[in-house]
């Protein structure tokens, strides 16, 4: 490179968005691209004008964004304009100008999609600003109330515990250990606070840079502090933990610091409000009763989603609603067997939940998704056993439709003897479907394989769950059934990555958001899960196990799980809407009804499953793709 291609190359590896880039990724983005210089008071692009082609990266300098609303704001260093258009292609919808003298780098759109092809670290860059705009564009559609509007202080840590800046590593790792604490905060003569010591990153020091035991913490291990006011409220706390990407925050008033907080004292804080709805589950005498509680679980999930921030935990919650209604039935079924003079179950057993359920992703009217795993015993079960478990399976079945959830279109219930078995034949069909793959045995494997327990046996769910990973390790040609089978869904992206939707008889486009969507996140967290032998069910769980083990980057999983929560959120407001006008829900979303920030969110966040889903279809897809 020449002088002007290396200093335009060091100003790009000082940014926090390129800094971590190998030098030879800079380079190969130096080269690709054009650096020009824009004066102070030119514009980049205007609002209107046809997409370039090109997105510029300010290699120093300031530009300013206008939208449409006149909402104005700065990128400095590291920013990429036009990264919405080149995610989608559309026309600009803002003017970028330079407030000051600015270098740039103009990339041709192509040229930087080959570059994320060649180098992944720069992938995992553009995933972290994908990330970054969704969660900045998600419109704050629904009021936040109760426990996430408390103010910081009612749930923080304090006092918060403190160092002097002259402490070293090993005195600062004891002193940690003697009083059972996780952070320690520094802070100067003056009381005020100059950094965080935490147990990580005194291992990392240690370990990583290495750094002597008697190093002083501020020069080896200090750590910027995120900090937040101790009158913000929870929903702040929980936002910038998140965005940070920290365990703690240090709570101030004033300068002064005066505590900590930290998820887990934020989800002490939600954990009490949903009691109820369990407790009147347990308490129920009669599937009437179930019945009507079933009727009001719009109401529990517009608590729910009114009470936390992402929807993905409101999910969660109306799921351990619903799961505490269908544990309830299994109770009544068994009760109903011993009125019956049938006697006690003649063997151990699991009633299995899956799919949505198993996940614990269910949403306002699930469907019967279920099995029965038994117990093996000496011998096969004797007819009078198997009679003892299909007449429990039926009442099971029936007692849930009465309560409210509808029968399995595709008969995945335990009073299908498919799905009432012991367990070394649940292993068998397992163990036969994984050897002889084909699409039928992927569309049913991409129900079953979500399975938890609803009631029962946990030790038998373990022993089957092992099974199917150890199965899928010895034979993985099931998984790319299984991703050919999730191909059939596709993010709704057109021409230049433009949102489109099918037509109904009244001309408007509808988009089934969990098909074209978030089964499409389900289905490769559940692929790449069970690759890694990863036994959790729960999307989001998956996902992070994943960034844990070091099969999905972090930055790729961020811009996918902000995707994730967009199409949940929207999706949770749909149904609810629809439960308030007396429709029955569904999943088909009316794109004409959205606003523009929604439309916007919803195009960024399917840009970012489609990049899953392409990823995805290159690590699994047979050669048919």
């Amino acid at each position: 490179m020449n002088a002007a291609a290396t200093l335009s190359a060091s100003r790009l590896a000082a940014t926090g968005t390129f800094g971590g880039l190998e030098p030879e990724v800079l380079q190969a983005l130096i080269a690709a691209g054009e650096v020009r210089r824009l004066p102070a008071g030119e514009t980049v692009f205007r609002a209107g004008e046809d997409y370039s082609g090109s997105v510029f990266i300010i290699c120093a300098g300031e530009a300013e964004i206008r939208r449409a609303n006149g909402e104005t704001f700065r990128e400095e260093a590291g920013a990429v304009l036009g990264l919405s258009n080149y995610l989608d292609g559309a026309a600009y919808r803002a003017t970028a100008a330079a407030i000051s003298d600015c270098e740039l780098l103009a990339l041709d759109a192509e040229a930087l999609r080959d570059l994320e092809t060649r180098y992944p670290a720069l992938f995992d860059a553009m995933n972290r600003l994908v990330a970054e705009r969704i969660r900045g564009r998600r419109a704050a559609v629904h009021a936040l109330s109760g426990a996430l509007t408390r103010p910081v202080r009612t749930v923080m840590k304090t006092p918060l515990a403190t160092t002097g800046p002259g402490i070293s590593l090993r005195e600062a790792f004891a002193l940690m250990q003697a009083r059972k604490i996780g952070s320690l905060g520094v802070r100067g003569d003056d009381g005020r606070l100059l950094g965080l010591l935490t147990c990580s990153g005194l291992s990392e020091a240690a370990l990583l840079k290495g750094a002597a035991a008697t190093d002083s913490v501020m020069q080896a291990a200090c750590e910027e502090p995120r900090t937040i006011a101790a009158e913000a409220p929870l929903w702040e706390a929980e936002d910038r933990l998140q965005r940070y990407g920290v365990k703690y925050l240090v709570v101030l008033e004033g300068d002064t610091p005066v505590g900590m907080v930290s998820q887990t004292d934020i989800l002490r804080a939600l954990s009490s409000q949903y009691d109820t709805v369990q407790e009147q589950a347990h308490d129920a005498r009669s599937v009437e009763a179930l019945h009507r509680l079933y009727r009001d679980m719009h109401r529990v999930a517009r608590q729910a989603r009114e009470t936390n921030r992402l929807a993905s935990r409101a999910v969660r919650a109306l799921s351990d609603a619903h799961l505490a209604l269908q544990r309830r039935c299994v109770e009544l079924a068994l009760g109903e067997m011993a009125a019956a003079r049938r006697g006690d179950p003649p063997r151990a057993f699991a009633v299995l939940v899956m799919g949505s359920g198993g996940r614990r992703e269910m949403l306002l009217n699930p469907d019967q998704d279920n099995g029965l795993l038994i117990a093996d015993g000496a011998a096969e079960l004797t007819p009078e056993e198997a009679d003892w478990f299909t007449d429990f399976a039926q009442r099971l079945n029936r007692l849930l439709a009465d309560a409210g959830y509808i029968l399995c279109p595709g008969d995945i219930m335990a009073r299908n003897p498919m799905f009432r078995r012991t367990l070394s034949h649940w292993r068998e069909q397992v163990s036969h479907i994984a050897r002889r793959a084909n699409q039928k045995a992927a569309r049913w494997s991409n129900i079953v394989f979500d399975f938890d327990t609803l009631y029962g046996d946990e030790a038998l769910t373990h022993a089957l769950r092992d099974h199917v990973l150890a199965e899928l390790g010895r034979q993985p040609t099931l998984l790319e059934f299984m991703v050919e089978d999730d191909a059939e869904g596709r993010p709704p992206l057109g021409l230049f990555n433009r949102l489109i939707a099918a037509g109904d008889t009244q001309g408007r486009g509808r988009l089934d958001i969990k098909r074209n969507g978030l089964r499409i996140v389900a289905d490769a967290a559940r692929v790449y899960a069970l690759s890694a032998g990863i036994s959790s069910c729960n999307t989001n769980e998956r996902l992070q196990a994943l960034v844990r083990q070091g099969v999905l980057s972090a930055e790729l999983v961020g811009s996918v799980s902000a995707a994730y929560e967009v199409l949940l959120d929207l999706l949770l407001g749909h149904q609810l809407d629809q439960a308030a006008a007396g429709q029955k829900p569904d999943k088909l979303i009316v794109l004409e009804r959205l606003s523009d920030p929604q439309r916007s969110s919803l195009r960024a966040a399917m840009v970012a499953i489609k990049r899953l889903q392409d990823q995805l279809q290159g690590r699994f897809g047979r050669e048919a793709f």
